[in-house]
């Protein structure tokens, strides 16, 4: 205990000592309990579950961001956040200690701020506000199928660096280079992304388009490991996202829409997020998934709000064996009650229907956060949790 208070004397006389730097610890832990309605434990079989869930809005974190004054209206930043399970404490992102943000840079008031390590791609920056999937009002659980256009941030890109520009009247872009750090390789394992935002009043639109070449072939780059391990959602030879979103706010009240256009050339890996990932299609297969949301939400009271959101995705599934047109619907819905500043209560539910895929990898409805794909066509997912930040 001496040494503890000794060490936040000490950061304390720092702090004060530079009163133009600072440092700031954060975090969320987010647990609950879930019920799924049909979970696959063999092929063609499974069960429902009661289960302890952690993450079920947003992941748990926590963090150290900072800034320090170099003057004339530039400084110096940096942030590493870790991801972690509120459920049993093992690190996420693979195991890496710092997976979900790792980056240091350089801000200009007037030329905009440059950062390079392990960040957010442009669609995650400028179009996911747009989308509940994105928000506290929504998050993990109300992603589009397989998180297939990284709307709800599934992965991150390591050897970045990035661009964001300052705010011009309400316009904001940027972009982002990812690098595969290989010398026989430079598009193995790369990606690049860009991205922008206009805000007037109540109105919000925003653009975004990322493209990774050679994602979850298991080399080191900017997407680590592969589909079963790792920052992958998909394994293929290219992944293209691009897509477009507005939002309108009306008093305590948003509405928001989301487009996005996801393809995936010569898939031959899925991660749907259970023991038996990663699904293999058995022959390259070329993927599309064209995702449609509407959402709302609206502050009932200063404590209590409510939000929903409908995704209706059409997919199309094509390789030298099998052609189709699955199709996914998926309803949500979420109220959470804030009991202070820091700490909130909450119930969400989804329910997603696909039709259309038999004979796919994709037959069973698989909603982000339920532990695993439905044996059916059809799975329902409720989760009530308590959050805290800090």
């Amino acid at each position: 205990m001496k040494r503890i208070a000794f060490i936040t004397a000490s950061c304390c006389v720092s702090i004060a000592a530079h009163a133009q730097s600072s440092v700031t610890l954060y975090g969320i832990l987010d647990n609950g309990i879930s019920y799924v309605s049909n979970q696959r434990t063999a092929p063609n079989v499974g069960h429902s579950a009661w289960m302890a869930s952690t993450g079920n809005i947003v992941g748990d974190r926590w963090g150290l961001t900072g800034t320090e004054d170099l003057g004339g209206g530039l400084k110096t930043l940096f942030k590493i956040e870790n991801g972690y399970s509120g459920q049993n404490g093992k690190l996420q992102q693979g195991g890496r200690l710092f997976g979900r943000q790792a980056w240091v840079g350089v801000s200009s008031s007037q030329a905009g701020t440059v950062t390079l390590g392990r960040q957010y791609d442009s669609v995650v920056d400028y179009l996911g506000p747009r989308s509940l999937a994105q928000t506290f009002y929504g998050g993990l659980e109300f992603a589009h199928p397989f998180d297939n256009d990284n709307i709800s941030d599934f992965f991150r890109l390591s050897n970045s660096i990035k661009y964001a520009s300052v705010d011009y009247q309400g316009l904001k872009f940027g972009g982002l280079y990812a690098f595969s750090n290989q010398a026989s390789g430079f598009a193995v394992n790369r990606a690049y992304s860009a991205g922008a935002t206009y805000k007037n009043g109540p109105v919000s639109l925003s653009a975004a388009y990322m493209q990774l070449d050679q994602p979850g072939n298991g080399a080191t780059g900017a997407l680590d490991g592969s589909t079963a391990s790792g920052d992958a959602t998909f394994h293929g030879s290219k992944q293209r996202v691009w897509g477009a979103g507005a939002s309108y706010a009306l008093g305590a009240a948003n509405f928001g829409f989301v487009w996005t256009q996801t393809t995936v050339a010569d898939a031959t890996g899925v991660n749907i997020g259970s023991s038996l990932a990663p699904a293999q299609t058995g022959t390259p297969t070329n993927l599309r998934f064209v995702n449609y949301e509407i959402n709302a939400s609206y502050l009932i009271t200063p404590s209590w709000g409510i939000s929903g959101s409908y995704t209706f995705t059409d997919g199309r599934y094509s390789n030298a064996a099998i052609s189709a047109k699955p199709r996914w619907s998926q309803f949500n819905l979420l109220t959470a009650y804030a009991l202070s500043k820091r700490t909130d209560v909450y119930l969400m539910c989804e329910y997603q229907h696909v039709t259309g895929a038999t004979g796919t990898i994709f037959s069973g409805a698989f909603i982000e956060g339920s532990g695993g794909a439905s044996a059916t066509n059809k799975q329902f997912l409720a989760s009530a949790g308590l959050r805290v930040r800090f």
